[in-house]
């Protein structure tokens, strides 16, 4: 079963779950058009390109005139609203044609309606920083006037919560499953880049993120991650498809190149660094610079690499990092 389809199978259970809590006629998710896109493609996300759509990918309902297919426009009726703004709204009651909610195929009794947003696991960029990223929305109506109490209300949100630590973490997943190598995989690229180049033409790069610990602690470990995550997406982008790359335990990130390249990439993963960090969320990465030849007659053992002396240390101190704002500030 593909993520998508595995992720639509448990977010039926949990409109089930939101439809019981609530007692509604349809309990809907509805999540960005372009995060469902992106999910079954595998394709990250630009950082100029804007959802302008929300479809829905799971209902529990006793209506039998609901939009199987529904796409609803960013923005457009009450639940686009939600959508657009990642705010709640409680209808009742509710003395609209069900019809301009762009659910039903046919005139619904509705009485009531609730709709909470569902925050998506975005990374935008610091263009994008100005306006808040589209949101998801779990929408449940009701035939009954006043139906939903403030209580359904509260245990509304908390399901939508877990549909975002769902999103996040299959995402989480999925994207770490992409752009990681395995150690046995990056250790034998490095054996063949060695072969093509000549191992004293190869070099090993270990970056560490500086600000990870900073961030984590005013922030929350969930951004410290994402920070990380896209940084290491940005830097598989930057890189050669036959430069490795892979990261270690502690999350540090080693990539092995072509010395001859090694500074102008160096300078590309600083300045790669220096578009995430902004003055609440400073971003900053050390950069040092390992010889492949061991020296002692290992060619390429990457531990033996990387007990070695780095020919370079490339830092960018934390007090820097908290001056930059957007691509500000550079090393």
């Amino acid at each position: 079963m593909t993520f998508i389809n595995q992720l639509k199978e448990d977010l039926k259970k949990l409109a089930r779950l939101g439809a019981n809590i609530s007692e509604s006629h349809t309990c809907a998710i509805f999540l960005p058009t372009e995060l469902l896109i992106e999910s079954s493609s595998g394709v990250a996300r630009g950082s100029e390109q804007s959802t302008a759509s929300i479809e829905l990918v799971a209902m529990h309902s006793l209506s039998t005139t609901l939009t199987r297919d529904c796409r609803l426009q960013i923005g457009s009726g009450l639940i686009g609203w939600v959508a657009q703004h990642g705010r709640p709204i409680h209808v009742a009651p509710f003395d609209l044609d069900s019809a301009t909610l762009g659910i039903y195929t046919e005139s619904e009794p509705i009485k009531s309606l609730v709709a909470v947003p569902i925050t998506m696991p975005t990374e935008a960029s610091d263009a994008r920083k100005s306006a808040p990223p589209c949101a998801g929305v779990l929408m449940c109506d009701s035939r009954k006037a006043f139906s939903f109490t403030k209580l359904q209300i509260k245990h509304l949100e908390d399901v939508a919560t877990q549909i975002s630590r769902l999103l996040y973490w299959g995402l989480f997943k999925k994207q770490s499953t992409s752009v990681e190598s395995s150690w046995e995989s990056f250790c034998l690229k490095l054996a063949q880049l060695g072969d093509a180049l000549g191992s004293d033409s190869v070099e090993v790069l270990r970056i560490t993120v500086d600000t990870f610990s900073q961030v984590e602690h005013e922030h929350g470990i969930s951004i410290a991650v994402q920070q990380s995550e896209q940084f290491v997406r940005l830097a598989q982008q930057a890189l050669p498809p036959h430069f490795p790359l892979v990261r270690v335990p502690n999350g540090d990130i080693l990539v092995a190149l072509d010395n001859m390249m090694s500074s102008f990439f160096q300078h590309k993963l600083r300045t790669l660094a220096s578009h995430l960090s902004t003055e609440a969320k400073p971003f900053a990465v050390s950069v040092l610079s390992f010889p492949a030849r061991s020296g002692r007659g290992q060619g390429m053992d990457i531990d033996l690499i990387l007990q070695q002396r780095p020919t370079a240390n490339k830092t960018m101190s934390k007090t820097n990092a908290t001056k930059m704002v957007g691509g500000g500030t550079r090393a």
